[in-house]
């Protein structure tokens, strides 16, 4: 099983990219934005944690900037029902803090705005995922996940967008467009539509 891989990244989109490891491409799957939080190492190059899916009819592999996402990942989808494109969608809207947070507080309403995360498969996570993240304790001063700021959205948003090739004057002009965030807004993905609908 590959754990990990150290290469130069070649390729991003929005949920995934190409590492160049010793000129052999690999294509990792990601959450949304992540590509740009990956360790860069003195040579340049960046260190992607790797957990390697293999079923009868493929073999994929999702990289994650820190092992704790990687670990969070892998006990996400051991629930019943949560699957790896189901596992990166809550990393793209949650961090690991607020994952822990809705979990732990029984948050139904946040975890159902997820993309693909209705309110059994929410029940589900909660039900399953508190004795999985028991040992996870949020960092300091962590807010629940209802009170994500602006700021951390706006800065997903810029990023994903400058993955995708558009010049940072671009990005700026629609995020401008874009502001105020609507309250009900508390993941990524709306954001990027509208974005890619105004660009």
């Amino acid at each position: 099983m590959i754990a990990q891989l150290i290469g130069n990244i070649v390729h991003t989109e929005l949920d995934q990219l190409i590492l160049d490891v010793n000129g052999v491409g690999y294509q990792v799957f990601t959450p949304i934005g992540a590509a740009a939080r990956f360790n860069e190492l003195d040579d340049g190059r960046c260190l992607v944690h790797v957990y390697t899916s293999v079923r009868e009819d493929a073999i994929q592999l999702f990289g994650f900037p820190t092992t704790r996402e990687k670990d969070v990942f892998m006990r996400l989808t051991s629930v019943s029902g949560v699957g790896p494109k189901l596992g990166l969608a809550v990393l793209s809207d949650l961090t690991v803090n607020e994952l822990v947070v809705a979990v732990n507080t029984d948050d139904i309403a946040q975890l159902t705005r997820v993309s693909g995360v209705g309110k059994k498969t929410a029940q589900r996570l909660i039900l399953e995922m508190k004795s999985k993240l028991a040992d996870i304790v949020p960092d300091a001063g962590s807010k629940t996940p209802a009170a994500a700021s602006d700021d951390r959205l706006i800065d997903d948003l810029r990023s994903a967008l400058a993955n995708l090739g558009y010049k940072p004057a671009q990005i700026e002009d629609v995020i401008d467009n874009m502001k105020p965030i609507p309250d009900d807004v508390n993941s990524i993905e709306p954001l990027i539509r509208n974005a890619l609908r105004l660009l």
